[in-house]
């Protein structure tokens, strides 16, 4: 078995790995974020512009030769204004913050969507990673202990030394692969704990149903699929609401281009044509150089823009289809080849030839060519299952559904 200084102890279902990503993953909690600052951006269109209040007091009076003369006969003014906004402005506003919002929520579900694809596929890959390095592993201890004994018996001159050169050719060609192997679960490991925020050391230990939905018979046709790619998947949901809110936009900018009224109040206590002078007071902007123009198209550009990249994400989402489609077509139709008791009956014949070996029944280069045979064999079952689950794990990738 893998050594237990290179892999962990603490073991972890399918089921308990996914339940740690949505706890822990830290991209989701920093892209949830996002949503809350939506909210407070729909909070913030929903405020009107502050009161304007101003004062003006009197500070020298040259007749009376008073300073701040501000009494019965001296003078002060006070005014207070407000901005109204015209063309609905702040309806558009808070619509368009809205919809943000909606924005932001899909493309956390979309963030959620890839990353525990991520999470799945790498749980799975090494789970058969592992299985490989296992077999391998399995046969060191057998290869030691006839490297020692050719080793004698070649100092004795019994065996001839090109024999334990075979030998030893061949545990080092397994000590290779099985190098390669404890190489690419590290890779995988550190994939897997980024995905689980975690530096935890986890052993994959999926349960029997967790290997065995993949080998269940569901019917899908790409039309089913492409159903449900279309009524699932945020990314198109997502696509269709850019575009919404580009049109929202455009909606929004015609509206800046609408003056704006301000209106207000003052009193005069001397310098008006009147004494103790209130007055309402109300002012506009000229449409004369500023109308928005320069926005306006660009918000113009943006929906043709948004338009467009629905269209390249349908196009996208189909062609993803039917690659992910024939891709577990052919990985099914491979797996069906495989015997239930192919590798229990290998792993028997295995037993066997190392016993017969033993005993110098077989010569060395049949048990040598058996064992590169065996363990390739080994490998490619285990191949064989694991591109079985990760092309069912395209399948719900690419449908955004959970199909087996």
């Amino acid at each position: 078995m893998i050594s237990n200084a290179i892999f962990a102890q603490k073991k972890i279902t399918l089921e308990e790995a996914e339940a740690l990503f949505l706890k822990n993953n830290l991209s989701l909690i920093a892209e949830n974020f996002n949503i809350s600052a939506a909210d407070a951006l729909i909070l913030q269109a929903k405020i009107w512009e502050n009161p304007i209040f101003s004062a003006e007091i009197n500070a020298i009076n040259p007749e009376q030769r008073k300073v701040f003369d501000i009494g019965a006969n001296g003078d002060k003014a006070f005014a207070i204004e407000q901005l109204i906004y015209m063309g609905g402005k702040k309806k558009k506003e808070i619509e368009l913050a809205k919809t943000n919002k909606e924005i932001a929520t899909l493309m956390l579900a979309d963030l959620l969507r890839n990353l525990k694809y991520q999470l799945r596929t790498c749980y799975f890959s090494m789970y058969y990673d592992e299985q490989n390095a296992n077999s391998l592993a399995k046969q060191f201890t057998n290869l030691d202990t006839l490297i020692a004994s050719y080793n004698t018996q070649t100092q004795k001159g019994n065996i001839a030394l090109k024999e334990l050169v075979r030998l030893q050719t061949l545990y080092l060609n397994f000590k290779n692969e099985y190098a390669q192997l404890l190489s690419t679960v590290q890779d995988e490991k550190s994939i897997l704990n980024t995905l689980l925020s975690s530096t935890e050391e986890y052993s994959i230990a999926p349960t029997k149903e967790e290997l065995a939905a993949y080998t269940n018979t569901v019917p899908v046709k790409p039309a089913y699929l492409v159903s449900l790619a279309m009524s699932n998947r945020p990314d198109i949901k997502l696509a269709e609401k850019q575009i919404q809110a580009s049109k929202q936009n455009l909606l929004y900018q015609k509206a800046l281009a609408v003056p704006d009224i301000t209106l207000g109040a003052n009193y005069e206590q001397l310098g008006g044509a009147f004494k103790n002078q209130v007055n309402l007071t109300l002012s506009v902007p000229l449409k004369l150089h500023n109308v928005n123009k320069g926005n306006i198209k660009l918000a113009e550009t943006k929906i043709e823009q948004s338009e467009i990249q629905k269209k390249q994400i349908d196009i996208q989402v189909a062609n993803e289809i039917s690659n992910a489609y024939n891709k577990y077509k052919i990985s099914l139709e491979n797996y069906s080849h495989l015997n239930n008791y192919m590798q229990k009956n290998f792993d028997e014949v295995a037993e066997g030839m190392f016993k017969n070996f033993q005993r110098r029944n077989i010569t060395i280069l049949e048990f040598t060519d058996f064992m590169e045979s065996y363990i390739n064999t080994i490998g490619q079952i285990n191949d064989i299952k694991k591109n079985l689950a990760q092309t069912c794990e395209q399948l719900h990738f690419v449908t955004n559904t959970q199909i087996f």
